[in-house]
């Protein structure tokens, strides 16, 4: 059974590994360089157990963990909303429909406006995206540069 459970603080650690993996993939379609540390950098991670306005999540199935989700606030199309900052499902458990159930669960979690933006040049993360927030909206949703906008009504 797929569920979220929110990152506890003494689970920071996991979380920062487990992020990696993703900025990893994302590196192949956008900026984002390893350091000399042999990390890749994430600026706001901290935030995400001190700010009020991020969340992240692991996702599991059963009680295995089978990915991640960061949420924040901060929008680019919206005066206020929730947006998807960071979002991996490790690719042993990818093509099982985890990533779209991850995606409704976490849109029915907060009413009001919502972006997705894809990783610009990563075809996969395109169609996901495109596939799930169509499939979410019933097709009602806007899209521009890149960012996917839509409403969810409590």
């Amino acid at each position: 059974m797929i569920k979220l459970d929110k990152v506890l603080l003494e689970e920071k650690e996991l979380l920062f590994r487990l992020l990696q993996f993703a900025l990893y993939d994302g590196s192949l379609y956008n900026t984002n360089k390893i350091g000399r540390d042999g990390l890749f950098p994430y600026k706001w991670f901290d935030n995400y157990f001190s700010d009020s306005d991020r969340e992240a999540f692991f996702i599991r199935d059963d009680d295995k963990i089978v990915g991640f989700v960061m949420i924040n606030q901060f929008m680019k199309k919206c005066d206020s909303g929730h947006s998807v900052a960071e979002f991996l499902v490790l690719p042993e458990y990818r093509r099982n429909h985890i990533g779209k159930k991850v995606a409704f669960l976490v849109f029915d979690m907060y009413p009001g406006n919502w972006e997705v933006e894809p990783i610009e040049n990563s075809n996969e993360a395109c169609r996901f995206w495109e596939n799930v927030v169509i499939n979410y909206t019933d097709n009602n949703y806007d899209f521009s540069d890149g960012i996917y906008v839509f409403k969810k009504y409590s």
